[in-house]
């Protein structure tokens, strides 16, 4: 993966000098080589179309304002003797949408000033002062401004030869605050207000410092918003720095470095909110919606980097085995180096299947896809030329030329993304070497490494487009991903993957417009709770500029073992509550012991219950989980929303920018130290808030944060009140969740509604409309205590024909008797598996410590657009006595080691079933059973049997043989059956009820009830 040595900075730089917005306020004297400021001057002239503008000013100076839709304008200002840089001249913008997106500007022209208003009522009005040449931007349906050029400065060009075009606006008004989206070097953010601050986020220094990858994985969004309502982006990629207020003023700038070719324009649009999400939802329309990936990408990743000396493909198949056998779950395997052919190693190896380690990757992918398990495959940037075909030298070589590269570390292989060839190259390979279906091989992401560290190369570099090293470095993450995701992924026919499954790749560092193409990750950063506090807020800036699936190495990648702590703290707790759950570490375990592992199993006892809970509880949210990553992609809307995004005009939300909302309805406050203290946590004021963990109420207050008593591995996570979340049942894969059960998760307080989005969770066809998506709505009224399961809009392939809801009613006071669809009032039962394993398979529960009424349905069948699947609320009768008997669940059970957790065949109670996994008869499971009065207890043994024989099993009591139970064949291993007994139970807590096998081939157990 990475280099083992990198030393770490954040990239904040203040603008100086001439490149500080508002730092020339009179014009100078020209110094040899270099021009006076030259300012936009008066109107003169202009001509207009219907959707545009375009003003000449009485130096030759020119200014065009045209309308994106009904709330976008773009303003866009050349030099005199310059043309306006052509609309496709910059890819962060989707290129159709400069036609696409429409839109009409109506004029009203005075001798002073020039009105343009978009068509929309609610939209944007734009005055145009004609002496000297100044801007003023107004919301239509408030009248409100939004924001105004400075009447001294404005629009301008600067520095030598003129390569600092800056736009400056006049101070922000007190109360004014901003959030620049994106971030600085490692996913680093030092807070998300910006107000009084001066950003670059730029591609790496080209400075002696550089030449070592020290300024990893930016993220390169040239936007901001503003809590008055709108945003701008800034549509260059040469270097930019904004300035919100403070000493250097409002504006920005781009710098061209004087490094010949183009100079940067002034281009920009202005975006209409008010509300945040309407800004980010409008920003990510401009640029391209953010990709969505895989369901199984919001699985659990993990990565072979602790294990470079032996992992294998016989090694990953033992670890997942081994994990999985333990209960954990797993999705997503991560491979480092050592699959690809050569040393296996950071370098020396290529892009490649090794034969020695991987010589039958078409049997492994049959295993992978039996298994739920999918894979990336990873490319670093140092071996490109050792991959089939490389071409040194420009065109028609795929690099820059040599002499461009003398500081460039592995200087021999540095792609030149901004070449057609080389993108099509690249592809050429990767579908050559593993994506071609034909194959047979692993391989569902794409892994692009170390694209960010050739901060060596000089400005004056040319590149194959054309453009300089200056103007085009900004572009280069951009370009790559266009290449494989959009020019070789994207396309239908041959050597292309098309709709039949989603890309997954992902490079360290990112360009705006890269989220319709691809993803990214923020590199190799620090394994402290320092840089996890830089992390939370670099994943929600990201969430700003359009990037909703922030990917980072959970605990961090540089150092070397950590505590148990701070890996239960990160790389557990926070990571399993980020969008990309992949702990990861460049720690090595041969040469530091298991503990460098980020895999849990080899960490300590309470490590891996952590991992457990918080993995359970992960997988079976995905549902809800799933909803906001299609809401991303549809949308914009972040996964992890910054507090200010719900929050808009509180402040609050501006200071405590280490908590955020997990989708509508979580709020998660990642605990950032080792526990045991007090945190404060700002619940907002206007809604109940319940402790997740504990489902203990809490006003929400503006006056005050809330002391929360912290403990270690236990993020701190709020539930608002009216909240439904939607859950499936348990499974150790996303390929393994069952849909023929929805939980719904409620929280008495307030109405709430949810939408619930589900799919295939693998091709495209979700793209192509209602056939291939469903939606189904939820309701909850507080005052009856009513939830709606409405029938879901549109279907997909695999979609459920029957489904059986789970209703759990937080904070109730008391049970009461419940109903469905208007029957009778339902039995109750003691567990919840009891209801659904008796006879009319539905009933309720009360569960009086905390306070949650559960209601269980019988299957319903699924109807097509529209209506009613399940209402369920009060009957009007008392809760009634309850019945059934006690359920005792396979994975509380004791089994020897020829029985593994597993979750493959869904229909199971609980949180699994214990699978057999040997060779030989006398295998056992074993129950601790509670007893209350002895005597004579029907014992029922819940079992599934996909053979074709009996596979019987002995019972006994405390070691007192009992029945033998011939457990027949059940038709499938997806098909459960119960086999009865029965059995003399003695008085007693710790009764114990063992099943022993009397062959060689055994059963699956889900469970034992006790009548």
């Amino acid at each position: 993966m990475e280099h083992d040595h990198i030393k770490r900075r954040t990239l904040l730089s203040a603008a100086v000098g001439a490149l500080a917005v508002g730092a020339v306020s009179t014009v100078t004297a020209p110094t040899a080589g270099a021009a006076a400021t030259d300012l936009l001057t008066d109107y003169s002239k202009h001509t207009a179309d219907s959707r545009s503008i375009t003003v000449t000013s009485t130096t030759g100076q020119q200014l065009r304002i045209t309308a994106y839709g009904d709330q976008i304008v773009r303003v866009h200002a050349a030099r005199s003797g310059e043309t306006f840089f052509a609309d496709t001249r910059y890819e962060m913008v989707v290129p159709g949408n400069h036609t696409a997106m429409g839109g009409s500007l109506s004029l009203t022209v005075t001798a002073d000033t020039i009105e343009m208003r978009t068509a929309a009522a609610d939209g944007l009005r734009v005055v145009l002062h004609k002496k000297p040449l100044r801007l003023e931007f107004y919301s239509r349906a408030t009248g409100a401004l939004l924001a105004k050029e400075d009447a001294t400065r404005g629009i301008s060009w600067s520095g030598t030869n003129a390569t600092v075009a800056t736009q400056a606006f006049a101070p922000p008004p007190a109360g004014e605050r901003f959030l620049k989206a994106g971030h600085g070097v490692l996913g680093r953010s030092p807070r998300l207000d910006r107000t009084g601050d001066s950003v670059s986020h730029n591609y790496a220094d080209a400075d002696a410092a550089a030449h070592n990858p020290v300024d990893q994985a930016p993220a390169i969004v040239p936007f901001y918003l503003s809590n008055r309502g709108y945003g701008v982006f800034f549509n260059t990629t040469f270097d930019t720095t904004f300035n919100f207020g403070g000493s250097n003023g409002y504006g920005f700038s781009a710098d061209g470095h004087n490094a010949g070719g183009a100079r940067p324009q002034v281009d920009y649009f202005l975006i209409n909110g008010p509300q945040f999400g309407r800004l980010l939802d409008r920003y990510t329309q401009l640029t391209g919606r953010p990709r969505l990936p895989q369901q199984s990408i919001f699985g659990l990743h993990m990565s072979d980097k602790s294990f470079a000396d032996v992992s294998d493909q016989d090694w990953w198949r033992q670890k997942i085995g081994q994990h999985r056998a333990a209960g954990f779950p797993f999705d997503h395997q991560v491979n480092d180096n050592r699959w690809r052919a050569g040393s296996g190693a950071w370098s020396g190896s290529w892009f490649e299947f090794s034969p020695d380690r991987w010589p039958d990757p078409a049997g492994y992918q049959k295993w992978a896809a039996a298994n739920g398990v999918t894979v990336t495959l990873d490319y670093n940037r140092n071996n490109t030329n050792e991959m089939a075909g490389w071409k040194a030298g420009p065109p028609p070589g795929y690099s820059l030329a040599a002499a461009d590269l003398k500081n460039v570390k592995d200087s021999n292989a540095v792609p030149d993304w901004s070449n057609p060839a080389t993108r099509a190259w690249v592809w050429r390979v990767f579908w050559d070497k593993a994506l071609n279906p034909s194959l047979g091989f692993p391989c569902d992401g794409l892994w692009i490494d170390e694209t960010d560290d050739l901060g060596g190369i000089p400005y004056t570099a040319v590149m194959a487009d054309g453009r300089t090293w200056a103007e085009g470095r900004n572009a280069y993450f951009l370009n790559l991903h266009k290449g494989v995701g959009g020019e070789g992924w994207d396309p239908a026919g041959s050597g292309h993957i098309g709709s039949a499954k989603r890309p997954w790749t992902w490079s360290r560092g990112a360009t705006a417009g890269q989220q319709r193409y691809g993803h990214y990750w923020t590199g190799d950063i620090s394994q402290t709770y320092e840089e996890m506090q830089n992390q939370i807020r670099g994943m929600q800036t990201a969430g700003l500029g359009g990037f909703p699936f922030a990917n980072i190495d959970g605990g961090g990648f540089d150092g070397g073992t950590v505590s148990d702590a701070f890996y239960r703290n990160w790389p557990v707790a926070w990571s399993s509550f980020s969008p990309v759950w992949r702990p990861h570490t460049g720690a090595s375990v041969a040469q530091l012991g298991r503990k460098a592992s980020r895999w849990p199993l080899d960490q300590g006892a309470q490590a891996q219950a952590d991992f457990a809970r918080y993995g359970q509880l992960r997988y079976s949210l995905m549902p809800y989980i799933y909803t906001l990553a299609h809401q991303a992609a549809a949308t914009g809307m972040p996964m992890a929303r910054a507090m200010v995004i719900d929050y808009q005009d509180r402040p609050q939300a501006y200071t405590h920018d280490l908590q955020y909302l997990w989708g509508p309805s979580l709020l998660v406050a990642p605990l950032t130290s080792d526990g045991g203290g007090v945190q404060q946590i700002w619940l907002p004021a206007g809604a109940t808030w319940y402790n997740f963990w504990a489902d203990i109420k809490h006003a929400g207050s503006d006056a005050g944060d809330f002391a929360y008593t912290t403990r270690t591995g236990e993020t701190p996570l709020f539930v608002k009140a009216g909240a439904i979340l939607p859950r499936y049942p348990y499974a150790q894969s996303t390929a393994y969740l069952s849909k023929r059960q929805l939980e719904l998760e409620v929280y008495a307080g307030a109405d709430g509604a949810f939408e619930l989005v589900e799919d295939d969770g693998v091709t495209e066809a979700y793209r192509t409309g209602a056939q291939n998506t469903s939606v189904t709505r939820l309701t909850y009224t507080d005052a009856p205590t009513r939830v709606v399961v409405a029938h879901p809009q549109g279907t997909y392939q695999g979609a459920p024909d029957r489904r059986r809801y789970l209703v759990r009613f937080h904070g109730l006071s008391k049970p009461v008797g419940m109903r469905v669809n208007g029957g009778a009032t339902l039995p109750a039962f003691t567990s919840e598996a009891a209801a659904v394993l008796s006879g009319n398979g539905a009933g309720s529960v009360w569960d009086a410590q905390a306070k949650i009424l559960t209601v269980v349905t019988a299957e319903i069948p699924v109807g097509g657009n529209g209506g009613t699947a399940a209402t369920v609320e009060p009957s009007g009768a008392a809760f009634p006595a309850v019945g059934g008997g006690t359920v005792y669940q396979a994975e509380s059970a004791r089994f020897d080691s020829t029985f593994i957790l597993d979750t493959l065949h869904p229909g199971y109670t609980g949180t699994g079933y214990a699978d057999f996994n040997g060779t030989s008869a006398g295998a056992t499971i074993a129950w601790t059973v509670g007893v209350a009065v002895a005597g004579k207890r029907q014992l029922l043994i819940r079992y599934a049997n996909g053979g074709d024989t009996d596979r019987p099993v002995t019972i006994d009591v405390n070691g007192t043989k009992g029945s033998t139970l011939a457990l027949p064949p059940t038709g499938s291993w997806d098909t459960w059956a119960t086999a009865s007994c029965t059995e003399t139970l003695p008085q007693g807590a710790n009764v114990t009820v063992r099943a022993t096998l009397t062959k060689a081939t055994g059963a699956n157990f889900d469970s034992l009830t006790v009548q």
